[in-house]
């Protein structure tokens, strides 16, 4: 990975009007520039979002109808348009739109920057490089036939797309590389000062989780059960990865219907791995008030408690070093362990085995309530 490529590339950002006019809100500037370029030249780009169109058919574009990000309604079929910019895909989220569409004659069409790990049934999924592409297609073949003003702000979209798409593809994990080494990368003093003028630093750290996830995820025999896969930034500002098994019940509104703990997973929080559970206290059996924001009692229980309960996956050792939240009703604790010196290689069997056995030993057969 070269950090001088990054910085170029994020020059190159800086300079664009479109990213530019793209950084009040992000995700949603692209739907609202798609949801334009279909209402205004519905005959020329209807196309790039939904492979069968005819050409002819008359297409109604809807903004966040029913919180979909685009609907568009061909006939009698619906097209769901689901834009991720920020955050990982959510394969849940993308059934229950499924599900929860009234009409039979539907699909979903996921279009994210970021890959998702999972695949759905009745799922297309377009990558922002698909998308440039399929647009430059389309206005190649438009014959003209496009406003000259509305032509120069597609093709500057267009070339802020090929950028967004050059500063990903910049971001390269390997095998062999330590994890420690790649950090020092991504947050080198010349490419967080640049990325901060421009507010895209927490972007370019995204780009490189979920890259880093992907890669210890290939292969992963229980890929596809992995109920949550959330990138997000943390209270010390680091951006991490959790990677997580739900429990039945997880958060059911009758707490009777609700196991022990509502989560079991790992968690990749820079030079950081956390082995991560989420308690229900009442289902632990831990029903000491809580006791100031620290509650340091509760906390030591919820330990106690994993260490007992899923020893396997927790391996307690004199060692430890724990910490966590605690909440009215549950607790979020961790213990951590440092990955620096680890290459990709040997996380990603790390990441697999411990997944392995929240998974097949704790979560596979798990009927609840015990």
């Amino acid at each position: 990975m070269n950090k001088y490529k990054i910085c170029d590339t994020i020059k190159d950002l800086s300079d664009n009007a479109m990213f530019a006019m793209s950084l009040t809100s992000r995700e949603l500037f692209h739907s609202n520039v798609w949801a334009w370029m279909i209402r205004k030249y519905q005959e020329i780009f209807t196309s790039v979002f939904y492979k069968d169109y005819d050409g002819q058919s008359i297409v109604e574009v809807s903004r966040e109808e029913e919180h979909y990000d685009l609907l568009l309604k061909i006939n009698d079929k619906h097209i769901i348009i689901e834009n991720k910019f920020k955050c990982m895909p959510n394969k849940k989220q993308l059934k229950k739109y499924y599900d929860e569409c009234p009409k039979k004659n539907k699909e979903i069409t996921l279009i994210s920057y970021f890959e998702p790990t999972f695949s759905l049934s009745d799922m297309n999924y377009y990558s922002y490089e698909v998308i440039k592409k399929r647009l430059q297609k389309a206005l190649n073949n438009s014959n003209s036939s496009i406003e000259p003003d509305d032509s120069v702000i597609i093709k500057n979209y267009i070339n802020f797309l090929e950028l967004l798409n050059k500063l990903k593809n910049s971001i390269i994990i390997n095998l062999y590389d330590k994890i420690g080494d790649l950090i020092e990368i991504i947050k080198d003093t010349d490419i967080e000062k640049k990325a901060e003028k421009i507010n895209f630093s927490k972007t370019i750290e995204r780009i490189f989780i979920s890259k880093l996830t992907e890669a210890v995820l290939e292969d992963f025999k229980y890929k596809e059960q992995i109920d949550e896969i959330r990138i997000d930034c943390g209270r010390d500002l680091k951006v991490f990865s959790d990677i997580l098994f739900y429990f039945p019940g997880a958060w059911d509104d009758d707490e009777e219907k609700r196991c022990d703990l509502c989560y079991l997973g790992i968690s990749l929080w820079e030079k950081e791995y956390r082995y991560y559970a989420g308690l229900h206290k009442a289902q632990c059996g831990i029903t000491k008030p809580k006791n100031g924001r620290g509650d340091k009692e509760n906390k030591q229980a919820g330990y106690d408690y994993l260490c007992k309960k899923y020893s396997e996956f927790f391996k307690p050792q004199s060692t430890d070093t724990w910490s966590g939240y605690s909440y009215d009703k549950e607790m979020y604790l961790y213990k951590k362990i440092d990955i620096s010196k680890y290459t990709v290689e040997e996380l990603k069997e790390k990441v697999q085995k411990d997944l392995d056995i929240a998974y097949s030993k704790y979560i596979k057969d798990k009927i609840c309530p015990d």
